[in-house]
């Protein structure tokens, strides 16, 4: 698709865009751009500064300058937590043309595609349109039922047999893993990596404490759903009915 033909595309979006990042001349032609296409952008000059629009205006495209990292260091962080709160928003972020692996890789995690090098309006909108398409996708698949049990990313509620369920956040992000690799066995380096991030330092035991927090909570009073295979791991699986004798 040429430039011309772009340009007539409008985004397949009706949310806002945020932008993340310091002023530029290249900052000023994406708005500007985007502008033009009738998409609302916002613009952030920090992570404390995005996660309160993400929460006031709920975007669906977020645009970040990964550079900024280096002078603000939670800058990862912040976008992790964006990302764990409002699953729906989809993140672009630009690097370095000589960023090392090292800082991608690290970085890559809570963001769905990356640029390296100056930033190019026109392919920041080619990718942008792109993620914009996926969205809806994105958005049709929140709510994960097992057996019983419900949870819905959006709303972050879970039921059990139509009861609610209150979850602390971290209680809320390891039932969700678990809900979607239903049946498989995940084991603890996994579930540390995953609900936790790679460098988590504190208690050894925080997998089994958590685990055994949301098992109270999800099995409580029911047959058991959350299961211990020794030696590999923790699986969710649909629960089954004990079987009663009925009286003579």
């Amino acid at each position: 698709m040429d430039d011309d033909a772009f340009a007539s595309v409008t985004l397949r979006i009706s949310s806002p865009v945020l932008i993340l990042a310091g002023p530029s001349p290249a900052i000023n032609e994406l708005t500007q751009r985007l502008r033009s296409l009738d998409v609302k952008v916002l613009q952030a000059p920090s992570a404390m500064a995005a996660q309160q629009l993400v929460e006031e205006e709920n975007p669906h495209l977020l645009v970040c300058d990964a550079r900024l990292a280096r002078r603000i260091p939670d800058l990862d962080a912040a976008l992790e937590s964006i990302r764990n709160a409002h699953e729906e928003t989809a993140v672009l972020a630009w690097f370095d043309a000589d960023a090392p692996d090292e800082e991608v890789l690290g970085f890559c995690r809570p963001i769905d595609d990356h640029m390296a090098g100056s930033i190019a309006v026109d392919e920041s909108l080619r990718r942008l349109h792109f993620l914009s398409g996926r969205l809806p996708e994105r958005r049709e698949g929140q709510r994960l039922v097992v057996g019983d049990l419900e949870l819905d990313t959006n709303t972050r509620t879970v039921t059990r047999a139509g009861v609610d369920i209150d979850l602390s956040d971290t209680e809320f992000r390891l039932l969700r893993l678990l809900m979607r690799h239903a049946r498989t066995v995940l084991p603890k380096s996994q579930i540390l990596q995953e609900v936790w991030e790679y460098d988590f330092a504190g208690q050894a035991n925080i997998v089994e404490l958590y685990i055994s927090y949301v098992r109270k909570k999800i099995d409580a009073g029911q047959p058991r759903m959350i299961h211990t295979v020794r030696g590999a791991g923790y699986v969710l699986r649909p629960a089954v009915a004990s079987k009663r004798s009925e009286p003579n």
